[in-house]
C-alpha cells in the first residue's frame, strides 16, 4: 500500500498512540515465546524466565531507541536474532555432554556477547562494513530473504497449529484462531480505507486475543513480586570467557549483520528512500552496542527485524514518532512486572499468525530482487543452488553435523547463513559476472 506517513512525517497524537499500540502487538511474540525456549534449553526456572523476559523488553527496547535515534535512524525493531537464540539453545543441548555446567554456560555467553559486541563496534566505527554493501546485490538480498523466510515458516506454522513438542499434535482451537487472525489482517488490509486499513495487525491481534480466551488457549496471567522493578545487571552471574564460547560468539555476531543489512535495505525499498553509508556504519556500531547490552543484560543478542518493513508495508506507516512511543513504552514494561506479564501473556497462535502474514511481505521482497535478474544459466545457478542446499538443511537432524568441530556446526548446521554464504560466493567468486556474458 502507499505510505501514509514517510519516517520523517509528523503524525497526529491520536494517531500516534494508535500505531505504536500496533507496533507493540507485532512485537509482543517475540518477547513472550523467545525467553520460553531459550530459558528452558539453559535451565531456567519459571521465575528466571519472567525475568529474563523483562530484561529482553528493557534492554532490546533501549537498543532500538539508540538506533532510531543515532544508529540508521530507521524504525526496525531491535528484536532477539533467530541466529543468536539457535546458537543458545544448541549450547545447552550440548553443555551436559561436554561437561559443562549450565550455569558456568551462562555466563561464559555473557561474556561471549560483549566481546562480539565489541568487534562490532569497530568495524562499524573504521566504516570497514560499508565496503561490504556492494556483496549483496539483489541475487543475494533475494535469496537471503526467501530462505530467512523459509527457514521461519516451520516455527511459524508450529505456533499457529499449537505443536509444542516433537510429540505434540494439532491442537484445533489454535488452528481456528490462527485461521481467524490471518484472515482478518488480509480482509483489512485489501477492503478496508485509509486510518482503519492501517490498523489491520493490531485489529487481527485484538480478534485473535479475544477469540483466544473463548475458546480457552490464552495463557494464565501471573502476578509480579513487586510494582516496579530494576532490570538485573548481569543476571546469570559475572561474565567468564570460554575461548570456544567466544570464537562461536563473534562468528554468530558477524554473521548476523547479514540480517542487519537485509533490514535495513528492505525498509530503505519500503520508504522509498536511500540512506548513506554512513548510517550503515552507525547502525553497525549500535548493532555492536545491543550484543554489549545483552551480555549486561543477559539476554539474548539482538538483530534489526527485517519484518519490521513488512509491517509498514501492510499498514502504510513508516514514522519515527509512532515508533519512539512503541520503544518508551516496552522499555517501561521492563520496569513493572505486571504489566509486563500481562501484556506478554498474548497466545502464541496470536502472535505466530501475525508475524507470518508479515513474513509474506517479506518473501514478496526477496520475489521482487529476483525479478530484477536476468535468468541466465548463471543467475539460475547462483540463486538456485543456495535456495536447494538451505532448504535440504532445513530438514536435515542436528545430529547429522555431530561429527564436525562446535565452532562450524553453527554456521553449516544453518541452512540460511549456510545458503547466504553460497550465495556470495558463487556471486563474486566462483561465477563473477565478469567472466560470463547475462
Amino acid at each position: 500500500m502507499s505510505l501514509l506517513y514517510n519516517v520523517n512525517d509528523p503524525v497526529p497524537a491520536g494517531q500516534s498512540v494508535l500505531y505504536s499500540l500496533q507496533w507493540l502487538a507485532f512485537n509482543l511474540v517475540n518477547v513472550s515465546v523467545v525467553p520460553l525456549v531459550v530459558g528452558a534449553a539453559l535451565g531456567l526456572d519459571q521465575a528466571e524466565i519472567a525475568s529474563l523476559a523483562q530484561r529482553l523488553m528493557f534492554f532490546a527496547s533501549l537498543a532500538s531507541i539508540l538506533q532510531v535515534l543515532f544508529g540508521h535512524r530507521l524504525p526496525i525493531i531491535e528484536g532477539p536474532a533467530g541466529l543468536w537464540w539457535g546458537v543458545f539453545i544448541t549450547l545447552g543441548l550440548m553443555a551436559p555432554g561436554m561437561g559443562k555446567d549450565l550455569a558456568v554456560l551462562r555466563s561464559d555467553l555473557e561474556g561471549g556477547m560483549i566481546i562480539a559486541g565489541l568487534v562490532l563496534v569497530i568495524l562499524g566505527y573504521t566504516g570497514m562494513m560499508s565496503r561490504t554493501l556492494k556483496l549483496f546485490t539483489p541475487a543475494v538480498t533475494g535469496t537471503v530473504l526467501i530462505l530467512l523466510s523459509l527457514q521461519l515458516s516451520g516455527s511459524f506454522v508450529r505456533g499457529m497449529l499449537g505443536i509444542t513438542g516433537p510429540e505434540s499434535a494439532v491442537d484445533l482451537r489454535s488452528l481456528l484462531v490462527s485461521i481467524l487472525v490471518i484472515s482478518t489482517v488480509i480482509v483489512v488490509n485489501l477492503k478496508a480505507r485509509g486510518f482503519v486499513r492501517s490498523l489491520a495487525i493490531l485489529i487481527g491481534t485484538a480478534v485473535g486475543w479475544i477469540v483466544s480466551a473463548i475458546v480457552g488457549i490464552s495463557p494464565s496471567l501471573g502476578h509480579g513480586k513487586t510494582f516496579i522493578e530494576l532490570p538485573d545487571l548481569f543476571a546469570w552471574g559475572t561474565p567468564t570467557f570460554d575461548p570456544g564460547i567466544v570464537l562461536i560468539s563473534v562468528l554468530t555476531g558477524i554473521l548476523v549483520l547479514s540480517n542487519s543489512v537485509a533490514s535495513v535495505l528492505a525498509m530503505e525499498r519500503t520508504l522509498e528512500i536511500k540512506i548513506p553509508k554512513e548510517a550503515h556504519d552507525k547502525g553497525v556500531v549500535c548493532t555492536g552496542i545491543g550484543d554489549i547490552l545483552s551480555g549486561i543484560g543477559a539476554m539474548i543478542g539482538l538483530v534489526p527485524y527485517s519484518a519490521s518493513a513488512g509491517l509498514i508495508s501492510l499498514t502504510g506507516v513508516g514514522a519515527k514518532g509512532p515508533f519512539i512511543l512503541f520503544s518508551v513504552v516496552m522499555m517501561l514494561m521492563g520496569l513493572f512486572p505486571s504489566i509486563a506479564l500481562f501484556l506478554s501473556s498474548i497466545p502464541a497462535p496470536v502472535g505466530y499468525a501475525v508475524i507470518l502474514a508479515s513474513f509474506c511481505q517479506m518473501m514478496g521482497f526477496g520475489l521482487q530482487d529476483y525479478a530484477r535478474l536476468n535468468m541466465t544459466g548463471r543467475t539460475l545457478f547462483i540463486i538456485g543452488i543456495p535456495i536447494l542446499i538451505g532448504t535440504g538443511i532445513f530438514n536435515l537432524p542436528a545430529s547429522a553435523f555431530s561429527t564436525l568441530p562446535v565452532w562450524l556446526r553453527y554456521i553449516v548446521s544453518n541452512g540460511f547463513l549456510t545458503g547466504m554464504l553460497i550465495c556470495i560466493l558463487l556471486e563474486h567468486v566462483l561465477l563473477p559476472k565478469k567472466h560470463f556474458t547475462d
